[in-house]
């Protein structure tokens, strides 16, 4: 009964995804064009490496669950306060927790799907400079689903964090942009090291620096970055913490049985 419900609610959402993933997805790829191009061609111009377009190039492909953040704690946030639909999926045969666990996995779902066609996209962008044979497909079918999957389920927690609707102005300051920063899009984790090791450790707080240093590693070669295997339970561990955390605020606000 539970698989059942479940996989009748992902289709339903599937088909009303469908209706919005044209726009979505050229929407995505125009970012993903400015990003790559701006450091693939321009920043080489004032020294910077020619391998730094690669490597933002897998960073763009591996951050972008972490702005669709916003839309999702938003969608639930009003909803919660406002006509409570979720309300009609939580009085369905099936424990609370599949109810918003099959949210968390509908986001990363949605997301991959945008997504998982950048590194075509990217190649073509970037053509002999980005060089698919590097890329370790075990590794990748690993950790890039593990990503999405942590997005989900922090925007799940984030959604149990905020409580009205107008705090959701203060999200990106707040929770997205430091994460992002300081999270390994412009830099590597030995670089953060490197400057100090203080800093270095204090990055190790950063989920996010496990979701870039894991899909680089898994893209672009280990050398460099920090283990694979350490990145991958590592987010693991983010997400049972913090999808477990998500799930029993989500329940007291909605008072579950």
């Amino acid at each position: 009964m539970i698989r059942k419900i479940f996989w009748q609610l992902m289709r339903k959402d599937l088909r009303q995804f469908r209706r919005v993933y044209p726009g979505n997805f050229f929407d995505t790829c125009f970012l993903f064009f400015t990003n790559v191009v701006i450091f693939g061609y321009f920043m080489p111009k004032l020294g910077v490496s020619t391998n730094y377009g690669p490597f933002i190039l897998v960073g763009a492909i591996a951050s972008f669950g972490l702005f669709n953040i916003i839309a999702h704690v938003g969608e639930l946030v009003f909803d919660i306060e406002g006509d409570r639909t979720i309300t009609f999926k939580l009085s369905m045969p099936v424990p609370y927790w599949v109810i918003f666990g099959q949210l968390a996995v509908k986001w990363a779902f949605t997301n991959l799907l945008i997504c998982t066609p950048l590194f075509l996209v990217g190649k073509v962008f970037l053509w002999e400079n980005f060089d698919l044979t590097k890329i370790n497909l075990l590794q990748l079918i690993l950790i890039f689903p593990t990503a999405y999957l942590f997005f989900g389920f922090f925007s799940l927690w984030l959604t149990g964090m905020i409580k009205k609707p107008h705090n959701l102005s203060s999200l990106f300051l707040r929770f997205v942009n430091p994460l992002f920063m300081f999270g390994g899009y412009f830099f590597t984790w030995q670089t953060s090291f490197k400057l100090a090791p203080a800093i270095g450790y204090a990055i190790l707080i950063d989920p996010m620096i496990y979701v870039m240093e894991g899909m680089r590693a898994a893209c672009l070669g280990q050398e460099g970055y920090l283990p694979f295997w350490n990145c991958f339970f590592a987010l693991w561990g983010f997400i049972l913490v913090l999808g477990s955390h998500a799930i029993l605020s989500l329940k007291k606000r909605l008072d579950c049985v």
